[in-house]
């Protein structure tokens, strides 16, 4: 991946730690876009909860401009997710922009991004919170890192493509990884080692 995808560092903001259970997953998520407190915690919220009804034990960092997470010696597996404002540089196709872009290989990966201006498009047009999407398209992200580049499915929150339906689904909170998603999530994640991935591919959802 070049310098210039590389996440920026930035200060810790706000710590939720997923359960009790030992942690399995640190994900940063490096802002980018200057979220306001409430956004911060309607989001957190809402992405947290996706995890754990996978059975995910997750901590996750919201970070800001000033200096990086840092790592405190953790075993667990570290992914980093910036928020950023616009869209992506890299589109390949004009007429639809990407809610997000995870660099991964069939294994996984550690860098993810996503995308705030398509996000808010989208869920205003279909009538849901930004904040909502925003948790979603996250989650989709993070799911490449963890599940690899052919993770997509035809139904539920990793298809390639969200319809109408899939975002009536987010905004009554019935969007889910499958079960076989949530099995493999939690053999890919038991070992609680931190892979150095070497990202293979950008995908693009």
């Amino acid at each position: 991946m070049q310098s210039r995808n590389c996440v920026i560092p930035m200060m810790l903001l706000l710590v939720l730690p997923a359960s009790a259970q030992t942690t399995a997953v640190e994900l940063n998520i490096y802002d980018h876009a200057g979220l306001s407190h409430v956004v911060v915690q309607s989001f957190l919220k809402q992405t947290l909860e996706i995890f754990l009804k996978a059975g995910l034990p997750i901590r996750i960092r919201i970070c800001t401009r000033v200096s990086a997470c840092e790592i405190d010696g953790t075993s667990a597996k570290i992914l980093m997710l910036r928020i950023v404002p616009g869209i992506s540089r890299q589109m390949n196709d004009s007429s639809r922009s990407p809610l997000g872009q995870s660099f991964a290989d069939h294994t996984g990966g550690t860098y993810a991004s996503v995308f705030l201006e398509p996000v808010q498009q989208q869920a205003a047009n279909h009538d849901v919170p930004w904040p909502t999407v925003l948790a979603y398209a996250a989650a989709h992200e993070v799911g490449h890192l963890l599940l690899g580049d052919q993770a997509h499915t035809s139904l539920g929150l990793m298809k390639a493509h969200w319809n109408k339906d899939d975002f009536r689904d987010m905004k009554q909170n019935r969007m889910h990884f499958n079960s076989d998603e949530a099995r493999h999530l939690a053999r890919c994640c038991a070992s609680s080692l931190i892979n150095d991935f070497q990202p293979a591919k950008q995908e693009e959802h």
